[in-house]
């Protein structure tokens, strides 16, 4: 505390401030806060709110599944893919992201407007190449650029990675994406405007392949709609229902009649000629199973429908 000592025309002047109400007596002066100031990076700009993020992150989650079980049923080898992160970015700095040599995939959004940009490594495009053509599947050491007649070969297993990506966004909008061409020069593609802002959706992949990124690039104005009226759209219950039945339904499946079997030594089996009868276990009155992915399912009796042959079901198996 100061130890000043006010003088008689101060202390004048003070009363003369309280009697004019310029000074209360009793009132806290509480210093001025200072403004915070936002951040803001206009070369990353940040368009996308919170909840959208979040339902985008769980499509994009399940794309990197989509994405890994495509790769693996395809190829028939282990395919691990995961999602790394979701950024935005002006078109002009994800391009210039780009040093080394990428396989770029423009895309037609169908039905969303505009067009969008899948990047996958051009080594692990190689190495699904060699897979492919029967080679054990490993990057090169050398890296070049894809040949017209391997980006087709590619554009094979790209097209059917994006059939199974469609199932991931089914409960937005049912999406038909095409590959519209493929260039190894990313800085020559020009999807949108330089400054229009991009959501980069970043993927690693790793397995029997080698390891390698793969990056869905869509434009914001391209997907704000889609994730508006997902938040205004709530998927009913029942439809959802609905929904997963018709899809399951149009699942294909194997089926199969079983007439019966047997057991043979191998010198009977070479010793089979045009003629021979091969007696099976089951009599003849009796009903055969019909098998759908190698369980029985029910049973029924053989028979013609035109020049088909057919099984009319007689029971089903509980």
């Amino acid at each position: 505390m100061s130890n000043a000592i006010l003088s008689n025309d101060e202390v004048d002047a003070l009363l003369s401030a309280i009697e004019s109400g310029q000074v209360l007596i009793g009132q806290n002066v509480e210093p001025k806060k200072e403004k915070k100031i936002q951040h803001y990076d206009f070369r990353r700009p940040d368009r996308f709110p919170r909840e959208q993020k979040r339902r985008l992150q769980k499509i994009s989650e399940d794309m990197a599944k989509a994405i890994g079980n495509s790769f693996s049923r395809m190829l028939r080898t282990n395919v691990n893919v995961e999602l790394i992160a979701i950024e935005e970015f002006s078109y002009e700095v994800f391009v210039n992201s780009f040093t080394d040599i990428t396989c770029a995939n423009v895309l037609n959004l169908k039905p969303l407007h505009g067009l969008g940009l899948l990047t996958i490594d051009v080594g692990l495009c190689l190495s699904v190449l060699d897979r492919g053509l029967g080679g054990p599947g490993k990057i090169p050491q050398k890296i070049r650029a894809l040949t017209q007649i391997e980006e087709g070969v590619v554009g094979v297993v790209l097209e059917q990675m994006l059939a199974d990506i469609s199932l991931c966004w089914a409960q937005l909008v049912h999406i038909e994406w095409k590959i519209e061409k493929v260039d190894m020069d990313i800085k020559a593609v020009q999807v949108v405007h330089s400054t229009d802002v991009v959501i980069s959706i970043n993927f690693a992949a790793s397995g029997d392949l080698g390891n390698g990124t793969i990056i869905l690039c869509m434009p914001v104005s391209s997907l704000e709609m889609v994730m508006i009226k997902s938040k205004l759209d709530r998927i009913d219950r029942n439809l959802e229902l609905d929904y997963i039945k018709e899809v399951v339904n149009e699942v294909d499946m194997g089926a199969k009649v079983l007439l019966g079997k047997t057991h043979l030594t191998l010198n009977e089996i070479i010793n089979l000629k045009r003629g021979d009868v091969v007696r099976l276990d089951n009599k003849i009155t009796e009903d055969m199973p019909l098998e759908i992915e190698e369980k029985t399912k029910c049973y029924g009796k053989p028979g013609v429908v035109g020049k088909k042959l057919a099984l009319q079901v007689t029971s089903v198996k509980k």
